[in-house]
């Protein structure tokens, strides 16, 4: 049920920023042809409008495509750092099954309340950009700290021991990873020019006349470039609607043997 609400709450979000953008490039344009003379035959207005038009697009195609770009990588980024650090924390889980002794119940224990924290609250943090749940590192640190304090008798142990530290170093690295994905980057110094670029364009477009076919068009415009802005700012935030990445590798991790071992509250 949460997942089909968060689907829902997408479509509105889209849609609602869709009609935004239509109605934006709409009012650029009727705008325009009720403040500016569309001129005269012989002056060659349609040509410097239209070519005006031409280059103001270029440039906005290309901003708009960089910027997409680049989200969608860092999106697929984080989704990546996502199965790195769960990996990472099932090879300290089975590895402390594998070193024995009174150390495994307390590593494995400390493990899966980190997941826990991190999917019932760190998630939710990080999508309102609070940062990550001071209590998750604090039971990150508690782990790290027993795993320093190993005292390996023989060279299996030895190996166990470097490899555990090796990978609890890392979920620290991969937790800053996700950290950084949830800062705010773009505020006015993307949207300032992406819409202030989408008004120029329309209202370039103001020698046309108002007929079906052109108003057609320009809705057309105005929807595409509102589906880019749209995906645009769901990618900016993979931790909040509307292009929230669940936290399926923890959750996974939850439902096998971490879960096993979580001590109940």
């Amino acid at each position: 049920m949460e997942d089909l609400a968060d689907v829902l709450s997408s479509l509105l979000s889209g849609s609602a920023v869709v009609l935004a953008t239509i109605t934006l490039v709409l009012g650029s344009y009727f705008l325009a042809r009720r403040l500016i003379h569309p001129g005269h035959e012989g002056d060659r207005t349609l040509e410097v409008a239209g070519s005006v038009a031409v280059r103001v697009a270029t440039l906005h195609s290309l901003i708009l495509g960089l910027v997409y770009a680049q989200e969608l990588d860092d999106y697929k980024g984080v989704r990546a750092t996502l199965v790195d650090e769960a990996i990472a924390i099932s090879d300290v889980f089975n590895d402390a099954g594998r070193y024995g002794g009174a150390i495994v119940l307390p590593i494995q224990q400390g493990l899966a309340r980190y997941v826990a924290i991190v999917v019932d609250e760190e998630w939710e943090r990080l999508g309102h950009r609070e940062g990550l749940s001071p209590r998750a590192w604090e039971e990150w640190n508690a782990v790290y700290a027993r795993v320093l304090d190993l005292e390996p008798a023989s060279e299996r142990e030895r190996y166990l021991s470097g490899h555990m530290k090796e990978k609890t170093a890392e979920i620290a690295r991969f937790r800053q990873l996700r950290e950084a994905a949830s800062a705010g980057r773009f505020s006015g110094l993307f949207w300032g020019p992406a819409i202030i670029g989408l008004i120029i364009i329309s209202a370039a477009f103001y020698v046309y006349r108002p007929t079906k076919t052109h108003l057609v068009l320009l809705s057309f415009f105005g929807a595409y470039s509102g589906v880019i802005l749209f995906f645009i700012f769901a990618f900016s935030n993979p931790y909040a609607n509307p292009g929230k990445l669940p936290p399926r590798p923890f959750e996974h991790l939850l439902s096998g043997d971490l879960g096993k071992v979580l001590a109940p509250s």
